[in-house]
């Protein structure tokens, strides 16, 4: 594998890798919109049958929890595995090759787990490809290089050094262009990706929540991950540019998958208490701790959710509440969190936009964060069940009940419409909320033309969505998001109109997102 060369440009890395139509359709989608949508799925894989885990027996707590990891993924005994190390969270590069590394390396060769040449075919179940790390294996490999040259640090999270696990020689400092990295294959199927393993690990601030993890990874396979997606905007330039643009792509193909989307465009993060219902997808940056709207005490992930803010030391901290921004997301209910434990440099993080296109196209988390992180032996952490694939079945799923169906018609209605434009499409999604009398299905209508920057049309779907909304919370929520709408048109006076009158309103004094509408009032002057 090739060296990683590295330059530093503002503290982060530049790498050198490298309407007819609607009336049709609208009618059509009311006959169909309970079948399930059939994307193009990719080659099956069975990872379960090739995962082994790793526990630290000398944690309290970790060898339970890989039990109960197992036998939740029906993963056999002999798979899991036990290795004596520090509780500490880091330990130092000579107690990782002693206690972690060569021990798993014994393991793998002495059972057989690896097979370079191409398998036989009933050599499958002795294929191992996939490794989790269970709590109480430490997360960081201390720096031991007294001020290494660029490209040249030692230290790294021992997951990112898990994965070139089967390499020969990997390199003490720096780190290795990942050969999967943007593959369109699944793992089994790529073939640069011999002696590489899929790395994920199941930790947190306590047992509990990485229990909680484990569960809502298997309920979302089972239930469907469908809400919405919130992506948040920095507005940055120059050397983060690139940042700025996985997000928009990423936005964008939610937008094709049929996934509502919030999109926040102020420089800063999320306001406070700004009411983001359902939400299965996060990704923004770039503050040093969770804050704004993720930290308020109300809000909570949809089960299932993936979420990541993209900052240096995001998981640096792992088994601690509150502190910087990975176990926060978990804390709030997320079901993944992404991080890195020491200073990776934009472009060797996680690419936001490579990431979603995986996992929308059916892999699983750990092959789509993986398939997205350019360098092997460095930062980077996946928090969450590797096996976990939310989309695994395909974008559709059953239509459920409530919001849930909502979004299941909205997303069906995008789908089959694919080849339509952007004004055919909502305007056949405004027909039919219009014709079901659903003002939630108004409201996610609304999203999509924000997201296209059509203010005004957003405008007027949500006051239409008013008109027919009984719910307080919904009701303020709507009002929220067309002050913004008008704020983001530069219509600054009707904002503030409009945000006194809905601020004087009884019936909104006591829902949370009441202080959303003082702060925005506060952001335009009051």
């Amino acid at each position: 594998m090739t060296k990683l060369k590295l330059t530093r440009d503002h503290s982060h890395t530049q790498v050198v890798i490298r309407v007819s139509s609607f009336i049709r359709h609208f009618f059509i989608a009311l006959l169909l919109l309970s079948a399930p949508v059939q994307a193009q799925r990719p080659s099956e894989w069975h990872p379960a049958a090739e995962t082994a885990v790793v526990f630290n027996p000398d944690f309290p707590g970790s060898a339970a929890l890989a039990d109960y990891y197992a036998k939740k993924r029906g993963i056999p005994k002999e798979r899991v595995i036990g290795l004596r190390c520090p509780q500490e969270d880091s330990i130092s590069r000579a107690e990782f090759e002693a206690l972690l590394r060569k021990p798993l390396l014994q393991t793998f060769q002495s059972k057989g787990w690896w097979i370079v040449e191409p398998p036989v075919q009933d050599s499958t179940p002795a294929r191992l490809r996939v490794l989790v790390l269970m709590r109480g294996v430490p997360f960081q490999i201390r720096r031991e290089s007294q001020n290494p040259r660029q490209s040249d640090e030692d230290e790294a999270s021992v997951d990112s050094e898990l994965t070139a696990l089967g390499l020969k020689q990997p390199p003490l400092k720096g780190g290795l262009l990942n050969p999967y990295f943007d593959q369109p294959v699944r793992f089994p199927q790529s073939a640069q990706s011999g002696g590489m393993l899929i790395v994920g690990r199941l930790d947190g601030p306590d047992d509990e929540t990485v229990r909680r993890m484990i569960d809502d990874a298997l309920f979302a396979e089972e239930t469907g991950l469908r809400g919405r997606a919130v992506i948040d905007l920095a507005q940055k330039t120059g050397a983060y540019q690139e940042g700025e643009d996985w997000l928009k792509r990423s936005a964008e193909l939610y937008k094709r998958a049929g996934i509502p989307v919030f999109i926040d465009r102020a420089p800063d993060v999320l306001r406070e208490a700004w009411p983001l219902p359902d939400t299965i997808l996060y990704f923004g940056w770039y503050t040093d701790r969770i804050s704004g709207a993720l930290a308020a005490p109300t809000f909570r992930f949809k089960r299932g959710a993936i979420a990541c803010h993209l900052h240096s030391f995001s998981a640096s901290v792992i088994r601690s509440k509150g502190q910087a921004w990975a176990v926060p997301l978990l804390t709030q209910g997320a079901a993944v969190a992404f991080g890195n434990v020491f200073e990776p440099y934009l472009s060797l993080t996680l690419h936001f936009d490579v990431f979603n296109q995986r996992l929308l196209e059916g892999f699983t988390l750990g092959e789509a964060a993986w398939n997205a992180t350019p360098a092997l032996s460095w930062m980077n952490v996946v928090l969450g069940d590797p096996l976990y694939r939310p989309y695994g079945h395909g974008l559709g799923a059953k239509l459920g009940e409530g919001k849930d169906r909502e979004y299941a018609l909205y997303q069906g209605m995008v789908q089959r419409m694919a080849g339509d434009s952007d004004a055919q499409i909502n305007s056949a999604l405004t027909l039919l909320a219009e014709k079901r009398k659903m003002p939630h299905l108004l409201e996610l209508t609304a999203l999509r033309s924000a997201l296209q920057l059509k203010h005004a049309e957003a405008r007027d779907l949500l006051e239409h969505a008013e008109v027919i909304t009984q719910n307080p919370a919904d009701l303020l929520r709507q009002r929220l998001y067309r002050a913004e709408m008008l704020h983001r048109a530069e219509k600054n006076d009707a904002a503030r109109n409009l945000l006194r009158e809905m601020l004087k309103e009884a019936r909104f004094k006591d829902q949370p997102a009441h202080a959303a509408g003082e702060v925005l009032l506060k952001e335009m002057g009051g």
